[in-house]
């Protein structure tokens, strides 16, 4: 047989979804009605429900199995809580079918046990009325309900009285009201299956902007996080550098911080480029780059190329002996990396100079003053032998 929702849409679990539901409160709704009219009957009437039902037991009977019915129903739809899984869904739709026929044949029983007060089938057709036009049924439940109901209610027509004349009146309304309850149940489940559709339509749009709209940002993201880098050493750009001192300058509006600009430069480069050529310049480049993003990730600061053979390294909060720490590191880390530098003026391997400043920023304007301190910095170690690093603290005036 396969498993149930291997058999089921998403649309037909909808429908069980809605029918449990609507059968909690028509049954709930059913006993609400028949426990009051008969007590605002009794009360009316000061008589006991023997009494206004002519010591007729039958009668009093098919009304407490209804009640009871629904009660039942009720328990077991919203107190108990069905939940519809793959598990259960077949006995789900199982009892949606028994409820069905159940109440529309307890429908016709209460009719016929109560045809001297309701000679128009008044409960049958309420209780047909009420499943066809709320319960979505599939023709073969709708079909076996009406069925089964209208053809004990006519058998118990027949033998309830004599009155051919009445009879044939009572026959021709409840084959007239087969029809239209066949008719209305139908129009119900077809409206009801085009609403879903509309809804589900309506979802895989949905998913489908938000998976366009994700893909959309994401390709966003990479296209702003492309122009933001420099495409040799993967370091942030000048582009970027600029974006974020000018978020810093917003920053420092309304909050103060310790600020130390790392000023970096390659020593001798051009001597390199004449000797090595440009495609090995770059391999340069690209490897003190990696040095440099490795010490942005291993102290969360901000790493950029400045331009040309300079890079510029930025920290926050950082107090000044960890920023002249990272300056040593840095030195360091491309001495390790021993690449051949033979036109060099100073060294056998390609080495750096580094210039640094750090300031405790209040203003706007002293975070490009720091930067520039940094700068001079790195003039003053080009100038006084290179592969060290300077260190200056930014005086705030």
């Amino acid at each position: 047989m396969g498993d149930f929702f291997e058999q089921k849409s998403l649309t037909e679990l909808e429908i069980l979804k809605h029918n449990i539901q609507k059968i909690s409160l028509i049954s709930k709704v059913t006993t609400i009605i028949i426990v009051f009219l008969l007590v605002i009957m009794a009360f009316l009437s000061n008589q006991s429900l023997s009494t206004i039902f002519g010591n007729k037991s039958f009668q009093i009977i098919s009304y407490t199995i209804l009640v009871i019915f629904n009660l039942f129903v009720y328990f077991i739809t919203d107190i108990k809580k069905i939940r519809i899984t793959e598990k259960n869904g077949r006995k789900v739709d199982f009892f949606i079918s028994f409820y069905v026929v159940a109440l529309t044949f307890l429908g016709s029983i209460i009719t016929i046990s109560d045809f001297g007060y309701y000679n128009q089938l008044m409960i049958y057709t309420l209780t047909l009325c009420i499943t066809c036009s709320v319960i979505v049924l599939r023709l073969k439940q709708l079909i076996i309900s009406l069925l089964f109901s209208s053809l004990t209610l006519l058998i118990g027509l027949i033998m309830q009285h004599n009155d051919t004349e009445l009879l044939r009146q009572q026959v021709l309304y409840l084959l007239s009201l087969i029809p239209i309850t066949f008719f209305i149940s139908r129009s119900f489940y077809y409206s009801f299956h085009r609403s879903l559709s509309f809804q589900s339509e309506l979802i895989k749009e949905a998913h489908i902007t938000r998976d366009l709209t994700k893909k959309l940002r994401e390709a966003n993201r990479k296209l702003e996080l492309q122009a933001n880098l420099d495409p040799l050493t993967n370091l942030f750009n000048r582009r970027a550098f600029d974006s974020y001192i000018s978020e810093l300058e917003k920053k420092s509006k309304y909050e103060s911080f310790l600020f130390t600009a790392i000023m970096v430069d390659v020593d001798c480069f051009k001597l390199y480029n004449d000797t090595y050529g440009h495609s090995e310049g770059d391999f340069v480049l690209a490897n003190i780059g990696r040095q440099l993003y490795d010490l942005a990730y291993k102290y969360g600061c901000f790493a950029s190329r400045w331009g040309g053979e300079e890079f510029t390294i930025l920290l926050i909060n950082h107090t000044e002996e960890k920023a002249k720490e990272i300056c040593e590191e840095i030195i360091s880390k491309v001495n390790e990396l021993k690449i051949d530098h033979s036109s060099s003026l100073i060294d056998p391997y390609v080495t750096v100079s580094v210039g640094a400043s750090t300031a405790y920023i209040q203003y706007p304007s002293e975070i490009k003053s720091c930067i520039h301190k940094a700068d001079e910095a790195l003039y003053f170690v080009k100038e006084n032998g290179r592969n060290y690093y300077e260190h200056r603290q930014f005086v705030n005036i």
